[in-house]
């Protein structure tokens, strides 16, 4: 998985390209030790609100879902591990047409508090999300960059 284009907007939300390679699979169906993985470490995020055409959970959506849903979660989940759950909840949505675009082709949109922050949760999800798939998280540190990130949320607020 990798974003190609990262674009914020001046309304607190950011629009992400993902790209996901041809030969590799896009569902966690095809890929079961991503999200066992991921909700191991991060276990709150498996009770994430959801809006899917099932009404599932995210824990129950996120064993058959894209990974760039699940990356869109993991975004979300990062902000608000940095904000400790101050402020308004943050969305996110993930939307593709391959009619139109290149398959593997996904749009991720997530809210935001500061571009900074955003900036280095989507850099960290998308470590994660490719440490997972390889099976080698050995070298991410969450609680480290979770650390750094709440020192640069803590230097934008003042900053405003």
């Amino acid at each position: 998985m990798k974003v190609t284009e990262i674009v914020f907007h001046d309304s607190g939300r950011a629009t992400l390209i993902v790209e996901m390679p041809d030969t590799a699979p896009f569902t966690t169906e095809d890929r079961p030790h991503i999200p066992r993985i991921l909700f191991r470490l991060m276990p709150q995020m498996a009770a994430q609100h959801c809006f899917n055409d099932e009404g599932l959970s995210f824990g129950r959506e996120a064993q058959a879902t894209e990974i760039p849903h699940l990356f869109e979660h993991l975004i979300m989940e990062i902000q608000n591990q940095v904000r400790r759950g101050v402020g308004a909840p943050l969305s996110g949505e993930t939307r593709w047409n391959w009619t139109v675009d290149p398959r593997g082709r996904f749009y991720v949109t997530v809210d935001y508090d500061h571009e900074v922050v955003a900036l280095g949760a989507i850099r960290l999800a998308e470590c994660l999300i490719n440490s997972l798939d390889r099976r080698d998280i050995a070298h991410v540190d969450m609680a480290r960059e979770i650390g750094r990130l709440r020192e640069i949320a803590k230097l934008c607020r003042r900053l405003n």
